[in-house]
C-alpha cells in the first residue's frame, strides 16, 4: 500500500531573507540532511530528499509580494511516511 500526506501551511518571508524563496530553500534543503534525508537537491520548483523508502519534497507557492504557501510532501510505501511529513513540517516552524 502507497501512503501519501500533505501539510500546507502560509508564511511570509522574514526582512532577514535577502535572496527571499531562493535563500530559504538553501536553508530548507540544510535542514533536511539534518533530519537524515540523503540525496537532497534543491531546484526551482522544490527541495527533495529521501528517507528510507519515503521520497519527501518541499513546495514553495508564491500568492503575493513576500507571501507563499509551504508544502510538505510525502510519499513511502509505509506508515512512517505521515511521522516524516510532520516532522519535518514541525522542524520547518522553526524558521519563522
Amino acid at each position: 500500500m502507497a501512503f501519501l500526506w500533505i501539510q500546507t501551511r502560509q508564511m511570509r518571508l522574514s526582512d532577514h531573507l535577502g535572496d527571499g524563496v531562493d535563500e530559504l530553500k538553501g536553508i530548507v534543503g540544510n535542514l533536511l540532511e539534518e533530519n537524515g534525508l540523503t540525496d537532497v537537491a534543491v531546484t526551482q520548483d522544490e527541495v527533495a530528499g529521501n528517507k528510507d523508502d519515503i521520497h519527501l519534497s518541499v513546495l514553495h507557492l508564491p500568492l503575493a509580494d513576500r507571501t507563499f504557501y509551504q508544502q510538505v510532501i510525502g510519499a513511502g510505501e509505509t506508515g512512517a511516511t505521515r511521522s516524516v511529513v510532520e516532522s519535518i513540517a514541525t522542524n520547518l516552524k522553526t524558521l519563522d
